[in-house]
């Protein structure tokens, strides 16, 4: 081989190593630019949904807002009013909608975790009876109210322990069926924070209804709740109570924006009337929306 053929052939070794780098280099940088590109993508479709997300989450807490205003306005004020319900009511806003369901709550339903207390007559007539949202079982008291002072004082007490404390404004209590006998003539409802000192919210001489429901005006930071009977209309038996209620709202509102089908929605319990009692809220996003 001669010294030209011998430099030819260095020449084109050299040129087919620059040619591979090149190729790697080149293939390096696109898989760089490819995997960059990839990351802007997902970034951007998420942040994408989650600007979809907080309009929806907004939009969840205009309609929980709008709900509660509405139980708070009576109607001639351009409200629903306290005793409002709705299986769901749809508003749109800012590129999206809302739909506030509104439904009766029971603060002293046995579900949710509250406690009845007092004497009874026998088994299957405890005091749990009153709050086992069924109007066919009740609690009956061991003994006719005989008022007293002290020890002497025999007026049978349903209470009920509230798994936290709320303010209320409206109270129930319903007699079972064929009782009236044994209804609550002369009672007290009585309210505290720590079981042992109770204060008088309503006092009632004379009732005469079976089922009936009391308006408290101021009843708060309440942890238990106190029916005490001191009369009755009369009849063999002790006092009957077959549904005892807090009453008080349930509200779900969902807000839904349709741009990549975002929706969540919120719970709220609230107290009758002011919305202060309980505000235990529960977000969950569901998504996508169906």
């Amino acid at each position: 081989m001669s010294w030209l053929s011998a430099i030819s052939y260095q020449l084109s070794a050299q040129k087919g190593m620059v040619l591979i780098l090149t190729f790697i280099v080149m293939a390096t940088l696109a898989a760089i630019v490819g995997v960059f590109l990839s990351m802007i993508s997902i970034q951007t479709k998420a942040g994408g949904y989650d600007i979809v997300s907080h309009k929806a989450l907004w939009l969840a807490e205009a309609g929980l807002e709008k709900a509660i205003w509405n139980l708070k306005t009576p109607v001639a004020g351009g409200g629903q009013g306290e005793d409002w319900t709705t299986l769901g009511a749809t508003e749109s806003l800012g590129g999206g909608s809302y739909t506030m369901v509104v439904a009766r709550w029971d603060f002293a339903l046995a579900a949710n975790s509250a406690l009845a207390s007092g004497a009874y007559a026998a088994a299957g007539k405890e005091p749990g009876k009153a709050i086992d949202n069924n109007d066919s079982t009740y609690w009956e008291s061991a003994e006719k109210p005989k008022p007293g002072v002290g020890n002497f004082d025999k007026s049978p007490e349903l209470i009920i322990t509230f798994p936290y404390i709320l303010t209320i404004n409206k109270v129930r209590f319903l007699v079972p069926a064929g009782s009236a006998q044994q209804a609550p003539k002369d009672y007290t409802w009585e309210v505290s924070s720590d079981g042992v000192s109770y204060a008088i919210i309503v006092d009632v001489k004379n009732n005469s209804n079976t089922d009936r429901t009391d308006v408290f005006s101021a009843a708060t930071n309440v942890k238990y709740l106190k029916l005490k009977v001191t009369k009755i209309e009369g009849g063999s038996s002790g006092v009957r109570i077959a549904t005892l209620e807090a009453i008080g709202s349930k509200i779900t509102s969902t807000g839904t924006v349709s741009a990549m089908n975002r929706k969540i929605a919120q719970t709220v319990v609230t107290d009758d009337a002011t919305q202060t009692a309980s505000n235990e809220i529960d977000w969950n996003e569901i998504a996508p929306a169906i």
